[in-house]
């Protein structure tokens, strides 16, 4: 897309050229000039709005859709494992754990054995690597489409900009977790943190944060 400054260059550029075929004109014949800078005008805009904006529009609805995708993906990946590993593979509506509240009320409870739900998570990626290294992959695949769209698309708001540089920069630290118990414990806070809407400044947050700025990222 053109720039700001582009777009005043070119707006003083038009008012110039009109200053001067106004004050070099023939006979006073304002009503030709008219004419032909408002076919011109037409024109232009119709050139500019099929060859630059609608591909434009286009590939940014691409690419937006593609990290709405991934980081949907994302999330189904890392719920099924959450649910192999605290042993509730029983549970029969796995897109409801989609919801913040859900996921919250379910896995803070206890599974058929008498453990809780995200005790067994985090016990269960300690002692499997398999499984640490599964959701490590996929954090890996949703920073990268984080990463493209940042350094593709114009993101005017400042605040989702940042927000997601954050999370990039988060994702990356989490990406080096070991099979260590401290370790574990801080990967583990971060996924509840992601999956509930839990931070420390004003608990749990009753909108999926993180889906509300993928979604202003344009």
């Amino acid at each position: 897309m053109i720039s700001r400054r582009h777009l005043v260059f070119i707006a003083l550029a038009s008012f110039i050229c009109i200053f001067i075929a106004a004050a070099t004109v023939a006979n006073g014949d304002y009503k030709a000039i008219a004419y032909d800078l408002s076919v011109g005008f037409i024109v232009s805009a119709i050139f500019y709005w099929i060859v630059v904006y609608l591909p434009e529009s286009n590939r940014k609805e691409i690419i937006h859709s593609g990290l709405k995708e991934q980081y949907d993906s994302f999330r189904r990946s890392c719920i099924s494992n959450f649910l192999i590993l605290s042993n509730s593979q029983s549970y029969p509506h796995k897109d409801a754990l989609l919801d913040q509240e859900e996921f919250k009320r379910y896995f803070k409870n206890n599974n058929e054995k008498g453990e809780n739900r995200w005790d067994a998570v985090a016990n269960g990626l300690q002692a499997n690597e398999f499984y640490l290294r599964e959701i490590v992959y996929e954090l890996r695949m949703l920073n990268d489409e984080i990463r493209f769209i940042r350094s593709t698309l114009n993101i005017k708001d400042i605040e989702v900009y940042e927000f997601l540089g954050r999370l990039s920069r988060e994702i990356v630290r989490m990406e080096s977790t070991t099979q260590d118990y401290d370790d574990i414990k801080s990967f583990c806070r971060f996924l509840w943190e992601i999956f509930t809407g839990w931070n420390w400044v004003s608990g749990y947050s009753k909108t999926n944060l993180i889906q509300e700025m993928l979604g202003r990222a344009k």
